[in-house]
């Protein structure tokens, strides 16, 4: 159709506005997919009302990863045909400079926060995210969706689980993460969030061991619950944490580990599980950041170098991730079925945002359904 619904932002101090804007066309590498379901980020309302500075020009549509059906094709397409089913990538990477990176309908990027305004200034290009009922994307963001997941079909909505696994897959991989090997024991700190949570179960399904820390009982507990296949079997354990607790008492309650994956949110830059996590890492050991910590974090120096520790930083993940994890799916090693969800339509944006901010624990997802 020529037009189409879709949320819009122009500014934090005003609420989004559900407006019909033009539907945007194919072009040269890229697809229009319509949009079947679209996560609500745990996040999204920090956003849209400033709390959360992410810089973007406005006004735009924002968005994140979404599974739907392609519609119309760049003629320069030559796998994807019109009527895919396809999980969209948000990260997008300029095609003459791959270290070039944005968020889709999130962040415009930059390595060192400096805009990449080029990339998403243009709004016949990529700038408007997937919270409408189509939008644009280039060719190699788009994944198409295999037919069964584990020998059993799989609906939109457990395709998105994929989306928060991508992020902390990014942390696991070999790409600038801890490579993450099949009976290695790995500790995840924090471990009850959204993103964090996946962690966990996305490395419990790559066969590792795993510790899984956090400070919320509540939250630990549904992921024994959520998880307890693998607590029966000795492949899972938490550990709560406290403020006063030291870093070396915490990293004996760890125990000896091979990798370390942090998680940890802007408010944890003093807490004790930084430090607490390197200890506990054995000889060789590897750990990766992944936070959102801003400011600095005090490591100890000494451990680091006696113990040939390597540490290293992932921002997202890359692109072959994304059909690293649909193959891991479709052969029934990762498991999409665990969890609960919610579906909203655009009009409902606000009922979405607060549900998807009070239901940011391991396994919950809010989705849009246009």
């Amino acid at each position: 159709p020529p037009t189409q619904r879709a949320l819009v932002l122009t500014s934090t101090a005003q609420p989004l506005e559900l407006r019909t804007i033009p539907t945007p066309t194919a072009s040269t590498g890229s697809a229009i997919v319509r949009v079947m379901a679209t996560t609500v980020l745990t996040y999204g309302r920090e956003i849209v009302t400033g709390v959360r500075t992410h810089p973007y020009p406005r006004p735009y549509v924002p968005g994140t990863a979404a599974v739907g059906t392609i519609v119309a094709l760049g003629s320069d397409a030559t796998t994807l045909r019109v009527g895919d089913l396809v999980v969209t990538d948000t990260f997008i990477r300029a095609r003459d400079d791959p270290d070039v990176r944005f968020l889709q309908g999130i962040h415009q990027g930059g390595p060192d926060g400096s805009p990449y305004v080029r990339l998403v200034g243009d709004e016949n290009g990529y700038r408007n995210g997937s919270y409408a009922e189509y939008f644009k994307v280039p060719l190699e963001n788009c994944h198409r969706l295999p037919e069964k997941v584990g020998g059993a079909p799989a609906t939109p909505i457990e395709w998105l689980r994929l989306s928060n696994m991508l992020i902390p897959f990014g942390g696991l991989t070999s790409d600038g993460g801890v490579d993450l090997r099949p009976g290695e024991t790995i500790v995840i700190a924090p471990a009850t969030g959204g993103f964090s949570g996946s962690a966990v179960e996305l490395a419990l399904d790559m066969g590792a061991h795993v510790v899984a820390l956090g400070r919320s009982l509540e939250g630990l507990r549904r992921l024994e619950n959520g998880l307890k296949e693998f607590v029966d079997r000795g492949r899972l354990r938490t550990v709560q944490m406290s403020d006063n607790v030291t870093p070396e008492d915490l990293a004996k309650a760890i125990g000896t580990v091979d990798c370390y994956l942090d998680l940890s949110p802007a408010a944890a830059a003093n807490s004790p599980h930084l430090k607490a996590c390197i200890l506990a890492l054995g000889v060789r050991g590897r750990a990766c950041l992944m936070g959102g910590i801003e400011g600095d974090v005090a490591l100890p120096h000494g451990v680091i170098m006696r113990n040939d520790l390597k540490i290293t930083g992932k921002w997202m993940y890359e692109r072959k991730s994304v059909g690293e994890l649909i193959k891991m799916a479709e052969a029934g090693v990762l498991y999409l079925g665990r969890g609960e969800s919610w579906s909203f339509k655009l009009e409902d944006w606000d009922a979405a945002l607060l549900h998807a901010e009070k239901h940011a624990r391991w396994g919950q997802i809010t989705v849009f359904e246009p």
